[in-house]
């Protein structure tokens, strides 16, 4: 409890103790300012004050001083146009006394500090001073709501003296630049909204040329204008950070991340260019050394990246990233007025806007990284808009270049399709002529074919009718005898095969048979050349549109012509009412012919007869199997398997 007392009687006494010092300190202040002169008489109606000339300047190199100690040392600040400071990275003290001839809001402003602290007071007893903090790399919580990232805002009145002291630390290696302004509220607001205003107009005119050009790459797919987009992007993007835009909408609470973008949009931006140029002018193949010393620089882009970023991010050393980007430009720089003499012969019409767009923008390069060297951070004022407006006018180069060399393809295109249809036209003539010649080559030779074909089959024809004839003849004298059922028989066997021949030269299909009057033909021949005791009555079932292949008609027709014989032959002894049954269908994969008549049947230990030899060949033959039923007659049951 005793240890706890003794804390809280500690803490009390050195708070009593702080506020002792601090209102001595004001009291000295006080006495110091008392009699000093304000240096300027601010006039808000007269417009903006540049506080520069008017500023007071100490340095601080190791920052270990409060603002009320650099107040009692008042009489070391030193004139600034005298000042030459030790290091860049210091903390510099500015003040500045001045009245205002009329009461009103006004701001404070600047354009490039890191960091930036306000302490502002009236010059009069008892006043106390109003802390600020504001700077690129201070975060948006810091910040008192009405300020920005580079302006304070202050209220003063009528006649009353006041100190301006501001802490100046500057972390970026560049020597700081001390561009303080003091100008009416109202006033720095109208200037800071035209001023962003106009930025907006570069920006809206960059992000329409970008989806422009987005939208002819969809529709023509020409891989120059990924390049392109690429080139226009970053470019815009590099005047929007360093238009500060970007830190405000992305990094508001993180801004030193935010600042180490602008510089890598600047890469990229050129690395689309020089894909740009690599691709569209077809450097491969017109120059192959000067493609791979492209494709080194293109390496070398990537790994320049890198390095800026290790020198920003770890270093904070901006000044050095920005002599080694501008070191790396004067080898682009070389490598493109190399390339332009190389290649200049080559270029059409339409690509040589490329090569004047190239020209302009290392024109660009030019001034720009002369005046980063020479007037350092206060370059960045102009090169935003600069690098915007530049950009635009070298996309739209490139656009003429790009356009009019997809024009000009679609010329070459349409030209060539002319040639190729005159000469498409005149190979279809040729074609079509020989077409002509072969087809009377052709028709002659099918005439040919057609008139043997005739006479062949005029042979089979008149061959078989003269065997059909010389076995008639032959059949009138030996009617009772075995000789004479011999040519029966064969007289049958030789009409079923006049039968086949007539019946496929009357198809429209010589593939194809009307099976039924196939089948009725052989019948009406049969009745004709077998001569019953008593009529046979013969029943057909056969389908009216059923045809038959011609490889399985003639094998068909024997069958049914032998069957017939056999019946008319052997069947009805003895038999009141002949008949004869014949039934022919088909299913999906075979057909089944079934033939029976009432006759005797087969007798008992027959001695198989020709006749009956060659049906079960024919079948056989055709892959068919053959079943027979001799009950209340004769039955034959063929099954044919289709192939």
């Amino acid at each position: 409890m005793i240890f706890y007392t003794n804390i809280l009687l500690e803490s009390l006494y050195f708070k009593l103790l702080k506020a002792l010092i601090f209102s001595l300190c004001m009291v000295t202040v006080q006495s110091i300012s008392g009699y000093a002169q304000p240096s300027f008489v601010f006039q808000p109606s007269k417009g903006t004050v540049d506080l520069k000339p008017h500023f007071k300047i100490l340095e601080d190199t190791i920052n270990q001083f409060t603002d009320i100690e650099f107040l009692q040392k008042a009489d070391r600040f030193e004139l600034i146009k005298d000042f030459k400071p030790k290091g860049s990275t210091s903390v510099f003290w500015l003040i500045t006394r001045f009245s205002s001839a009329e009461k009103a809001e006004a701001s404070i402003h600047f354009k490039h500090l890191s960091y930036a602290d306000l302490y502002f007071m009236a010059d009069t007893p008892g006043a106390k001073p109003i802390h600020r903090q504001a700077g690129a790399f201070r975060p948006i919580e810091n910040i008192t709501d009405g300020d920005s990232r580079f302006d304070f805002s202050i209220k003063i009145d009528q006649n009353v003296p006041y100190i301006i002291l501001i802490k100046s630390h500057h972390t970026k290696k560049y020597l700081p630049v001390f561009d303080f302004y003091l100008s009416e509220r109202f006033t720095f607001l109208e200037t800071k909204y035209k001023s962003e205003l106009n930025d907006l107009w570069p920006q809206g005119a960059s992000a329409l040329l970008f989806l422009y050009i987005f939208l002819r790459w969809i529709t023509t797919r020409h891989r120059p204008f990924i390049w392109l987009m690429l080139f226009v992007a970053s470019f815009n993007l590099y005047g929007i950070a360093l238009n500060r835009y970007l830190i405000d909408w992305f990094f508001p609470s993180m801004p030193h991340i935010g600042w180490l973008l602008p510089q890598h949009f600047l890469h990229f931006g050129l690395l689309g260019l020089y894909l740009l140029l690599l691709d569209s002018w077809d450097v491969k193949h017109k120059n192959i050394k000067l493609y791979q010393w492209g494709k080194a620089l293109v390496c070398g882009l990537m790994l320049l990246t890198i390095t800026v970023f290790i020198s920003n991010y770890c270093f904070s050393n901006f000044e050095l990233a920005g002599k080694i980007t501008i070191s790396f430009l004067l080898f682009l720089l070389v490598y493109s007025i190399v390339m332009l003499f190389k290649v200049w012969n080559k270029l059409s019409k339409q690509e040589l806007y490329l090569a004047y767009g190239l020209i302009l923008f290392f024109g660009v390069i030019i001034i720009g990284s002369l005046s980063v060297l020479i007037f350092q951070e206060m370059s960045y004022n102009i090169i935003p808009n600069l690098a915007k407006g530049i950009s635009i006018c070298i996309a739209f180069l490139f656009l003429m270049g790009l356009n009019g060399r997809l024009r000009q393809n679609e010329l070459d295109n349409t030209n060539y399709l002319k040639e190729l249809n005159t000469l498409q036209q005149h190979q279809n003539e040729i074609l079509e002529e020989s077409v002509k010649e072969r087809t009377n080559e052709l028709s002659q030779r099918n005439a040919h074919i057609e008139t043997l074909m005739n006479e062949v089959n005029h042979r089979v024809k008149n061959n078989l009718q003269m065997l059909y004839s010389l076995n008639s003849l032959r059949l009138g004298g030996k009617e009772e005898s075995e000789a004479g059922n011999i040519l029966r028989d064969n007289i049958s066997r030789i009409k079923a095969m006049m039968l086949v021949n007539e019946n496929l030269q009357l198809s429209e299909d010589d593939q194809q048979l009307i099976l039924k009057p196939f089948v009725n033909s052989i019948i009406d021949h049969s009745k004709r050349i077998f001569e019953a005791e008593k009529p046979v009555d013969i029943k057909v079932d056969i389908p009216e549109e059923l045809t038959l292949d011609s490889k399985l008609a003639l094998p068909l027709g024997l069958i049914v012509s032998e069957l017939l014989v056999n019946s008319y032959k052997h069947a009805f002894r003895n038999v009141n009412a002949p008949k004869i049954s014949i039934a022919l269908n088909r299913s999906a994969n075979s057909w089944k012919i079934v033939y029976s008549d009432n006759g005797n049947g087969l007798p008992k230990n027959v001695v198989p007869s020709f006749g009956t030899s060659l049906i079960q060949d024919l079948s056989r033959q055709i892959n068919g199997k053959m079943q027979v039923l001799s009950d209340e007659g004769l039955t034959y049951i063929f099954t044919i398997t289709s192939k």
